[in-house]
């Protein structure tokens, strides 16, 4: 009896870890990633908030991006295939704009369905009247 009882554990044991390893956990949390928009040895760059060498960011459908201007007004435009507009209006020549002010923050999130692939936009930074330079153009890549 003592055999059954110690078998019969085991076996439950075993089969709720099993069962543990095979519950689809589902997709990772999204992530977020800061962006800024600043001037660095007199040309306007957009760089990774923490790590300014960063200039073209990997990210994947889903995931939120966050830029910060600082020292100029920004205007952005970005293909239709990226982010959803968020404001009727937003969109301008066959892509998305929006307008970020000196000092705040624009957050868009990755479109669910975004293609794969590299998708290069353009900020224009009103302080000097010229484009910043990511990797020259600033680039996404989406994973």
């Amino acid at each position: 009896m003592k055999q059954r009882l110690i078998i019969f554990s085991i076996s439950i044991a075993f089969v709720l870890l099993l069962g543990g390893f095979l519950i689809n956990p589902g997709p990772p949390p999204a992530s977020t990633f800061d962006l800024k928009v600043v001037k660095i040895d007199d040309v306007w760059r957009v760089v990774d908030a923490t790590d300014y060498s960063k200039r073209t960011i990997k990210v994947k459908r889903k995931d939120t991006i966050v830029w910060t201007a600082e020292g100029t007004d920004a205007y952005f435009q970005f293909s239709n295939d990226l982010f959803n507009p968020v404001e009727a209006g937003d969109s301008l020549g066959g892509g998305y704009t929006k307008f970020l002010k000196d000092g705040k923050k624009l957050k868009l999130k990755v479109k669910d369905d975004a293609p794969f692939g590299t998708e290069v936009y353009a900020v224009f930074c009103t302080a000097d009247g010229v484009y910043a330079q990511g990797e020259s153009p600033p680039k996404i890549v989406i994973e």
